[in-house]
């Protein structure tokens, strides 16, 4: 078939018909329904539920970034069939739970994820989402159903969900607080180990000079909206331990954060313009947590923005003088060596349509 022009509704409409057609017979019959996705991170679209027959659950696509691939010359036949096997993979792969166990909070609580997000460009989704100020982030609860090499399969928690259950956001909370670092344990890896991890070589063939580990990458152990370890119980006192005191935090993007060393090297000023000129050139809306950098004073035990942290030292030692002669280089290593832990996290998570989705 040659590539139709065709509207987005006609496209729909075509795609709803031809769909079923073309799956594998082994997958089974299927009914789909058209359904309007919001989500986290300002993100909307226009989805198709592909749904095998007596399941629960089912997999959504994402119907405007596969017209945007009509629209970009790819052929109808091009888009149905990259959607043929990404439903097949979705089917096959999404956890079959029944809703009489999605029902029961004494299971679901022991899948529970936290997630940390922007405060501010999440506004009007986090009216409708239990959620906890974090500095100006937010933290909100996910359902891990399942996993795989492409991500999790998660549903997050809503208001909804909470008159359901029966229960506070406080116990809500209290609970992902509890199960998260089991299910999702996090790790702080120092940045020669990543590169040679992206690199595929041993990390004494890098050639680093020394003090490169002074950098680390903190993460869950699956690298999915990991950025959520900074609110672990035991997070901050293993990067003490592992960074030999207090640190910046650097928010990388919705998986990961970067860790640095307060050795006073460093001016949060010159870091923040680092965090935003890699959020506007390398990190994809979808995935930016914030443009702000943040502190951990290992003394007081406090986690606040950088700019506050530093107002509160000035109070306490007026006048300091926290420039150095090197701050610039290594600003501009720093900014450096996160664009390519920002490509890797890329390759984790590459925002294909649907990935993660569970319709219910």
């Amino acid at each position: 078939m040659e590539r139709p022009e065709m509207s987005f509704e006609e496209f729909k409409d075509r795609f709803m018909e031809d769909l079923p057609k073309v799956l594998p017979a082994d997958v089974g019959p299927v009914t789909l329904e058209q359904t309007d996705v919001s989500k986290l991170q300002n993100e909307s679209y226009q989805g198709v539920v592909i749904r095998p027959e007596g399941s629960q659950v089912g997999v959504t696509l994402d119907m405007n970034r596969f017209y945007e691939g009509i629209e970009n010359g790819r052929s109808y036949d091009e888009i149905v069939n990259h959607a043929v096997k990404m439903a097949e993979k979705g089917i096959r792969d999404v956890p079959q739970f029944s809703i009489e166990k999605l029902s029961d909070y004494g299971t679901m609580k022991e899948k529970l994820s936290i997630q940390v997000v922007d405060t501010e460009r999440n506004a009007e989704m986090l009216e409708k989402i239990p959620h906890k100020d974090v500095e100006d982030m937010s933290m909100v609860c996910r359902f891990i159903l399942g996993s795989g090499s492409d991500g999790n399969a998660s549903i997050l928690v809503n208001n909804q969900m909470l008159d359901t259950y029966g229960i506070t956001q406080e116990q809500l909370f209290d609970d992902a607080l509890r199960y998260a670092p089991e299910i999702k344990p996090f790790e702080i890896i120092n940045m020669q180990d990543i590169m040679a991890e992206m690199m595929g070589v041993p990390v004494d063939e890098l050639g680093l000079p020394n003090g490169e580990a002074a950098m680390y990458v903190a993460s869950s152990t699956d690298r999915m909206n990991g950025a959520g370890v900074i609110t672990y119980p035991e997070f901050m006192d293993e990067a003490v331990a592992k960074l030999g005191g207090d640190f910046f935090v650097l928010p990388s993007s919705v998986h990961e954060v970067i860790l640095v060393p307060d050795n006073g090297t460093a001016d949060y000023r010159a870091l923040e313009d680092m965090v935003r000129e890699v959020n506007e050139t390398q990190v994809a809306p979808a995935e930016r947590l914030s443009d702000n950098v943040y502190h951990y004073d290992s003394k007081d035990k406090v986690f606040e923005r950088a700019d506050k942290f530093d107002a509160r030292k000035r109070e306490k030692e007026a006048n300091r003088d926290i420039a150095g002669p090197e701050k610039k280089s290594i600003i501009k290593d720093l900014g450096s060596r996160q664009k390519e832990v920002t490509a890797m996290s890329r390759s984790k998570a590459d925002n294909a349509p649907g990935r993660g989705e569970v319709a219910l």
